[in-house]
């Protein structure tokens, strides 16, 4: 059973673009990004940008092995997108503070998913 993580965070005012511009970036280096998924035992890992009349949010879907030691395989990581990642992230959203709460009902996975 894999574990499955939904966060969201807020982005800060005028900070949406640049955000959505390294998360482009990161497309564009989909390999340098799943070898660190290789590295954190992630298995899939999305994000959305949800608006709102109180701003802009980051959510995010991640599944993984281990949540808590994909976690401490990102937070120890040497991976130059990752630190960027870090950079970015510390740049624009307003903190580490995770601003919704989401209780897992279920997760079913196919079991021939590619």
């Amino acid at each position: 059973m894999s574990d499955v993580v939904l966060t969201k965070r807020k982005i800060k005012p005028g900070k949406t673009e640049q955000l959505k511009e390294w998360m482009a970036e990161i497309r564009r280096r989909e390999d340098e990004a799943i070898e660190t998924y290789e590295n954190e035992g992630m298995y899939s890992e999305s994000a959305f940008i949800e608006r709102t009349d109180n701003g802009d949010f980051l959510v995010y879907y991640m599944e993984s092995e281990d949540a808590h030691k994909a976690y401490d395989a990102y937070t120890d990581s040497t991976h130059e997108i990752d630190r960027k990642h870090k950079k970015v992230m510390a740049e624009t959203l307003e903190d580490e503070r995770n601003v919704g709460e989401y209780e897992l009902l279920y997760h079913l996975t196919a079991p021939n998913r590619p």
